[in-house]
């Protein structure tokens, strides 16, 4: 089992990358999915996904592969249904799934991307992929699906969250004549604050979903620990020539705050050098100009590789650099045409 996670910002081809290294993966014989978690959903386009489903089968037409190749798009609503049909008794979920608060916090939750973003990658661990390629959100969005679940696991771990969750239907069946002063005071303040029937209703949602809740946030820890494994998880930084050394010093420094592996900086986009020399000068001068001005911004980029892969050599275990494709990445065979970069780079390195 292995999960690859691409950081990068926006516009650097991270979703491409990442959807070229899936079907790399799935040529060499194993079964993956791309899945993605950023709400652009470059995705969509770049494999001609159907609209709906939690992952689609990938169907890759003349490309012959030993493997398969999966792909999905995060539906946080889908997920999160998923996780109460998987975790919940059949009975609880059923309620769950009706109560009026459950489609508030469905249709509205603050962060509910991140939340499910965790979540359906322990999903997708249980199916049974063996290799995950995750395709974040543009640059500091990136790490909004890392940290806040582990927030959540650590609020439904209050104590006073728990004793509500459990109690709250004794507390309704006991007309509050069975608690003690400060607690009927606690309750009447959150009433005052929000409303009798409002604050009824989302304690009575608390108390049926809490077991699942509680689930959540221990398969969160769970997913949490598995990304933070290096013999598990790896994070790619994906960036463009121009962009490379801020990109790279900016999500260095955030994954090693966070403790994160850190394998590969893919510099995207590199123009090849041009071959050919330009036409002759008279009525072909702005053929040449043209030329000249292409092979100014290739030679620019060549220089920027260099010295980026001198003074950050001892901080990458592998850098790449991918060449600029000469159409937009809209379909199957230009990923697969990254996918052969990709391979031949990883054939170099090894004789190398």
């Amino acid at each position: 089992m292995r999960v690859r996670v691409f950081v990068g910002t926006g516009g650097v081809g991270k979703t491409s990358v990442a959807a070229a290294s899936a079907l790399k993966v799935a040529l060499e014989g194993k079964k993956c999915l791309v899945l993605t978690i950023d709400p652009a959903q470059r995705l969509r386009t770049a494999l001609n996904l159907d609209q709906g489903g939690l992952e689609q089968k990938v169907d890759l037409g003349r490309v012959t592969a030993e493997g398969k190749l999966w792909a999905g798009l995060l539906d946080a609503g889908e997920t999160l249904d998923r996780a109460v049909r998987l975790y919940g008794e059949p009975q609880q979920a059923e309620t769950v799934l009706k109560h009026p608060v459950y489609h508030s916090l469905r249709q509205s939750m603050a962060g509910m991307q991140e939340l499910m973003a965790i979540e359906r990658i322990d999903q997708a661990i249980t199916e049974g992929f063996e290799d995950l390629f995750i395709d974040t959100a543009p640059s500091r969005h990136a790490f909004e699906f890392l940290d806040k679940p582990e927030f959540f696991a650590e609020l439904v771990s209050i104590p006073v969250l728990r004793l509500v969750g459990k109690t709250y239907k004794w507390f309704e069946g006991s007309m509050l004549s069975s608690l003690g002063r400060k607690s009927v005071e606690l309750y009447a303040k959150v009433e005052e604050l929000l409303g009798a029937n409002l604050v009824r209703q989302v304690l009575d949602f608390y108390s049926v979903f809490r077991t699942i809740a509680e689930g959540y946030a221990d398969r969160a820890r769970h997913t949490s620990k598995l990304l933070h494994d290096p013999g598990i998880t790896s994070f790619t930084i994906v960036t463009t020539p121009f962009k490379a050394r801020r990109d790279a010093d900016y999500f260095l420094g955030e994954l090693e705050r966070r403790k994160f592996s850190i394998d590969t900086l893919i510099v995207n986009r590199l123009w090849p050098e041009v071959a050919a020399q330009p036409p002759g000068s008279g009525s072909a001068g702005f053929a040449d100009g043209l030329v000249a001005w292409y092979r100014s911004v290739s030679d620019a980029h060549r220089r920027t590789w260099d010295r980026l892969s001198m003074d950050f050599a001892s901080r990458f275990p592998r850098m790449l650099a991918l060449p600029e494709l000469p159409r937009d990445v809209d379909g199957l065979p230009a990923l697969n045409q990254i996918a052969r970069q990709l391979f031949a780079l990883d054939q170099r390195g090894m004789d190398d």
